[in-house]
């Protein structure tokens, strides 16, 4: 059973007046199953190529602190059971945190498994830390959003993985779904999580999806398909790390569909959580 949980990102920021900063770790907290627990980064190279004169020793030290105050791993250390029963408790705890060790804004999430939640967190805010391989990729994002979307009415009517045949090519969209306003949404995912350097595919994956979104809406290859002029191709994009060439891309995916940016995990939730609500219950399925 999913839970709502907390989390919040740990920051490093040598110099508020520059407002630069790093993310170091992730705190999660569930209060209604007494789960605290934090992950911080052991990779304190790229912290001292961000800040040159910050003292390392000193910093593993001060992060060990911050482990201890967000971990419930014993009776000994950490927080009491009756702390983290409380449903401020991560608000107030991370509130103290204002010199060159910050916490992010808490923010809202569902989760069946702490454990591997908490771990995805991390391989999302802190990426430096895992191979590029282990960054969020599309199928992990739609992953993120079959979640939630398992939870919508055993009347909706949602298609997964559409079919679309251009002619020279079959193409996949990810979700159709008929609204409560009589409209079919068609929705495609990406994920533009990449290093600086690897930005620039962004721009390429975007040039050929707006070609293939063209060709449908020249073909009128949607309305033959679904029998209705009503149709809005909507594309969901988690974006790391907003570079110029994925601006770039951004702009082109924009000028054949309705684009919505993810920046974060929870964001991804709260897109599949409006598709659910605004799905139309119905006794009849989708004519194919």
């Amino acid at each position: 059973m999913e839970k709502i949980c907390k989390f919040a990102v740990l920051r490093y920021v040598p110099d508020e007046n520059r407002e630069e900063f790093i993310n170091i770790g992730v705190v999660m907290h569930s209060p209604e199953d007494k789960y605290i627990d934090c992950l911080i980064t052991n990779n304190l190279s790229r912290v001292s190529t961000f800040d040159d004169e910050i003292d390392i020793p000193f910093l593993k030290i001060i992060l060990s602190g911050v482990k201890e105050d967000f971990s419930k791993n014993s009776t000994v250390t950490g927080p009491s059971y009756e702390d983290i029963a409380n449903l401020n408790y991560l608000e107030k705890a991370t509130s103290i945190y204002v010199n060159q060790l910050q916490f992010s804004k808490i923010q809202l999430f569902r989760s069946a498994d702490f454990e591997t939640d908490l771990l995805n967190l991390f391989k999302t805010y802190v990426h430096f830390e895992v191979q590029k391989k282990s960054r969020l990729t599309e199928q992990e994002v739609k992953s993120i959003m079959n979640k939630v979307i398992k939870n919508k009415p055993t009347n909706a009517i949602l298609e997964k993985n559409l079919k679309v045949d251009l002619g020279d090519e079959l193409i996949e969209l990810d979700y159709a779904y008929v609204t409560r306003k009589e409209r079919v949404k068609i929705v495609k995912t990406f994920s533009f999580d990449y290093t600086q350097r690897g930005s620039k595919q962004a721009s390429q994956v975007a040039k050929e999806w707006a070609y293939n979104f063209s060709k449908i809406k020249e073909a009128s290859k949607l309305e033959k398909q679904f029998d209705t002029h009503n149709i809005d191709l909507t594309t969901l994009i988690y974006v790391k790390d907003l570079t110029k060439n994925i601006k770039i891309a951004l702009d082109i995916l924009n000028e054949e569909t309705i684009t919505f940016q993810a920046r974060s995990l929870t964001q991804i939730e709260d897109f599949a959580d409006q598709m659910v609500k605004e799905m139309k219950v119905i006794d009849t399925k989708i004519n194919m």
